[in-house]
């Protein structure tokens, strides 16, 4: 059994190849000026630019893309270290991209996405404060008891997406609650609720119990399914708790 990183957690499946595909997230330097825009500036603002790279390459969210073949680890950042990727536009591939839904900054990136289609930025002030009192109301809100985490998948073969779409709208939290955990330090968390709709599944664990060291990663695991000529494989996704700090506290 072909195993690219780490090691294979025993579940009950068919007798099939599981590939684990091991990403770790410790870092993210964005191709572009202004990293660590959140930081330095309030999401207020973001750019359309900063804003999509919050929610896809980013310490709370990042793209893995798998294609037919999975011939290295991506050890290193993710932005630059994705796993195979065809040569040619027409290889089939298929992309989920992970956030951590719960975690402030993502939500900050949601209510600044919605301000730019909106044109936030050209309204007058009394609608502006409209919009703003409706964000802050959305962001006041805290999940002291949980950890969510969303997952949003793309393929660039219709059918392909059509059967990863029929895929996890099966999928409940039963058919689940063996093979999708939350890895947090020394805790490895199970299933609490699993939600669906469109392109986009949702995995809600309970929050650690232990506050992670700046130093650990925290990680989410699930399976792949197989589609077609893309083979079934454990995805473990990890990020690093260091980079996911806000106000000196991880934030996810």
């Amino acid at each position: 059994m072909p195993i690219l990183r780490g090691r294979l957690r025993p579940f009950p499946v068919p007798v099939v190849i599981i590939v684990t595909v091991v990403v770790v997230c410790l870092a993210v330097p964005f191709a572009f000026a202004g990293s660590d825009f959140w930081v330095k500036k309030p999401y207020q603002q973001w750019s359309a630019e900063e804003t999509q790279h919050m929610l896809e390459e980013s310490p709370w969210a990042t793209t893995l893309t798998l294609g037919t073949v999975q011939t290295a680890v991506t050890s290193g950042d993710s932005p630059s270290n994705r796993g195979y990727r065809g040569e040619m536009e027409t290889d089939p591939s298929i992309a989920y991209n992970l956030q951590f839904r719960s975690a402030q900054p993502i939500r900050e990136a949601e209510v600044r996405t919605s301000e730019l289609n909106s044109k936030y930025d050209a309204m007058s002030t009394d609608k502006k404060a409209a919009v703003d009192a409706s964000a802050g109301k959305f962001l006041a809100v805290t999940f002291p008891d949980r950890v969510i985490i969303s997952v949003t998948f793309h393929s660039n073969v219709q059918d392909y997406e059509s059967q990863l779409r029929s895929y996890w709208e099966r999928q409940s939290l039963a058919t689940l609650s063996m093979t999708t955990f939350l890895d947090a330090g020394k805790e490895r968390l199970s299933l609490l609720n699993y939600s669906f709709k469109d392109n986009t599944f949702q995995f809600t664990f309970p929050r650690p119990k232990q506050q992670l060291d700046p130093s650990e990663k925290i990680g989410v695991e699930f399976v792949h399914p197989r589609i077609q000529l893309i083979g079934q494989q454990r995805i473990l996704q990890q990020f690093s708790v260091k980079k996911m700090l806000v106000n000196g506290e991880p934030s996810f």
